[in-house]
């Protein structure tokens, strides 16, 4: 891997930046040449660096595009990725609902697969990361104060967590499943990152302008698909395959619920506050 600066269509073999093939908040993908793409932040994003770290780490893991290059293209930080072939796993459960079953056991197999590989040091811990977002929610403060007793209760971990793990984020091609989308990854414990998913695979706004967590794509894939049937599956499937038994589950879901409001999706917002009260009872009572 090197570290490059380009100003022109010059990438290595000669290629140049080619049509724009994906889009999100944070960034824009390009073709980059015949069998790889490059990943541009947008101005004010600064997930390259998390990314390239997680990408690194996971090199030989077989579980995520490889990182070719990291480089600068007209000023944007950029990353250059291995080309991964397929769908995003929302559009499979879409076109083949049938297959749910199987899609949350490979979506759990990759987690655990994920979670097996040590973080790299320069990441954030999953905790400080949350602890951020709930201070920036907007939360009364009696909700706040218990979100962030829970997690002051919860442990420190060296896995690497991806931060954002759902099925849009992760591509099928054949029996190969990638996990893309690096830019949240921070290192903590497997539950901090499973109970995220969790979240989102259960309550996560549908709907385009969700600005994280599941695309509008859910909207078909997993009502067709049967999204309770997916959301237990990989929960059981994850379950069954963690080699030690999971901790402190509902104190990361709490946790995850209050940090989710500092991301604005007002769908959302209702629902997740009115169970941090009963929540908040319940653990308190």
């Amino acid at each position: 891997m090197t570290d490059s600066t380009a100003a022109g269509p010059v990438p290595a073999g000669g290629a140049g930046l080619g049509p724009r093939i994906g889009v999100g908040r944070e960034a824009e993908v390009y073709a980059w040449g015949g069998d790889a793409v490059v990943k541009l932040y947008r101005s004010g994003f600064a997930g390259h660096r998390a990314e390239a770290a997680a990408l690194a780490g996971l090199a030989g893991h077989h579980v995520a595009p490889g990182l070719v290059d990291v480089m600068t293209w007209d000023g944007r930080p950029g990353l250059v990725l291995e080309r991964v072939a397929g769908a995003d796993m929302l559009e499979t459960l879409r076109r083949r609902p049938w297959r749910v079953r199987a899609l949350a056991r490979a979506l759990a197999e990759t987690h655990l697969a994920v979670h097996a590989v040590p973080a790299p040091a320069d990441l954030p811990d999953v905790r400080q990361v949350l602890a951020a977002r709930i201070d920036g929610a907007t939360l009364s403060r009696e909700l706040r104060g218990f979100a962030l007793r829970l997690l002051d209760g919860l442990p420190s971990g060296d896995r690497l967590c991806h931060g954002d793990y759902h099925p849009g984020n992760v591509m099928v091609s054949g029996e190969r499943v990638s996990v893309i989308d690096w830019p949240n990854a921070a290192r903590g414990v497997p539950e901090a990152d499973h109970t995220r998913a969790i979240l989102l695979l259960q309550w996560a706004d549908a709907s385009p302008a969700a600005p994280r967590g599941l695309p509008g794509l859910a909207a078909r894939g997993l009502v067709a698909a049967g999204r309770s049937m997916l959301t237990r599956g990989y929960a059981l499937a994850y379950a069954d395959g963690s080699p030690r038994p999971l901790r402190d589950l509902e104190s990361w879901l709490v946790v995850h619920a209050a940090a989710r409001l500092s991301e604005g999706v007002v769908a959302e917002r209702a629902r997740l506050v009115d169970w941090l009260v009963r929540a908040m009872h319940a653990f308190e009572a």
